[in-house]
């Protein structure tokens, strides 16, 4: 009788916990709230973002690497063990960087819009409360084609910035060729992302409102001190922030998923194309995608866009702030203010 030799094992490995999980999740989410109440913090917020969209593209090629912190880099870098100062500061610095790479692409694909939006506001709206109604059709007319113009950028901008996070390089996000491939391999999956930003903008509008209507169905509002009336504040503002944070988070994350399925067929299609990219190394073989049927969806991303930048241009007359119209949370930089 033949006796099969018996398995080596070696020490169990276990991943982590279900508490241990959701521990993690409500210290990024705690994390990530607090520094999307100011500016220049929602900076790091974006990078760490950016960070953890590349990160999870990446796992889905394949690839295995630390996941991003906030504060502290990783053990190795090129293989060889990193210092003492990269290491306890290497995440921050990373985030930062990745941030401002994120906001950089990010302003140079929107600004072309939001500035006419801007333009048109004051020049236009503006101009109409002052009593210039003989220019009053400027304001109109200029916010439609920025809204025609944003209606033909914002589709493709999720998987825009999946690609610059996967590829971690500021020049991803203008690789033309290989952003269209991506978005007709992505198909129905660009204007659901496309409507998903237009129903996460819709709490920003509704607390735009909320703040401005206050006074007229919480007359008590009135009656509150100084102090009060700043504590009050302070909490709509974390409770912005949240919402800020994790409706970025689980955009980029949706986005991540979309690029990990687009890409690879992308590359497999135009190998040639994709040389040097991490979807060239997870390319599959893949069809080409009927023009008709790309057309068709991108038309209706563009549709969902133009409802969001109806919600952009409402919350603007419940509240003039006019930095809102260049760093709007559904468009760019996840702040609160």
């Amino acid at each position: 009788m033949t006796h099969l030799p018996e398995p080596v094992l070696g020490p169990a490995t276990y991943g982590p916990g279900r508490l241990t999980r959701l521990g993690r999740l409500a210290l990024n989410a705690g994390i990530g709230t607090l520094l999307c109440t100011g500016a220049v913090t929602a900076l790091i917020a974006l990078g760490w973002l950016t960070r953890r969209q590349g990160h999870r593209a990446r796992d889905r090629f394949g690839a295995a690497e630390e996941a991003p912190g906030w504060l502290l880099g990783p053990h190795e870098a090129s293989g060889r063990p990193t210092g003492r100062i990269a290491r306890a500061l290497g995440g921050l610095a990373a985030n930062i960087r990745a941030g401002l790479m994120a906001l950089t692409a990010l302003l140079a694909w929107t600004l072309p819009f939001t500035l006419l939006w801007l333009g048109a506001w004051w020049e236009g709206w503006e101009n109409s409360f002052n009593k210039g109604y003989e220019q009053a059709f400027v304001g109109p007319s200029v916010f439609l084609f920025g809204a025609i113009l944003a209606a033909l950028v914002l589709p493709a901008l999720p998987l825009v910035l999946a690609h610059l996070a996967t590829e971690d390089r500021l020049s991803a996000a203008f690789e033309l060729r290989r952003l269209r491939g991506l978005v007709a391999q992505a198909g129905w999956r660009v204007p659901a992302l496309s409507l998903l930003t237009a129903i996460f903008a819709v709490p920003f509008f509704a607390a735009r409102g909320l703040m401005t209507t206050a006074p007229d169905w919480t007359p008590w509002i009135q009656d509150l001190s100084p102090d009060e009336v700043a504590a009050l504040q302070g909490q709509i503002t974390l409770a912005l922030a949240a919402l800020a944070f994790l409706t970025s988070w689980a955009l980029r994350a949706l986005a991540a998923r979309t690029y990990a399925f687009a890409a690879p067929r992308a590359a497999g299609l135009r190998p040639g194309r994709w040389d040097g990219t991490q979807a060239a190394e997870a390319a599959t073989p893949a069809r080409a995608r009927s023009r008709i049927m790309t057309a068709l969806w991108y038309g209706l991303a563009m549709a969902a866009t133009l409802g969001t930048a109806f919600l952009i241009l409402a919350g603007q007359f419940l509240d003039h702030a006019w930095w809102r119209w260049l760093f709007h949370p559904a468009l760019s930089l996840p702040w609160a203010g």
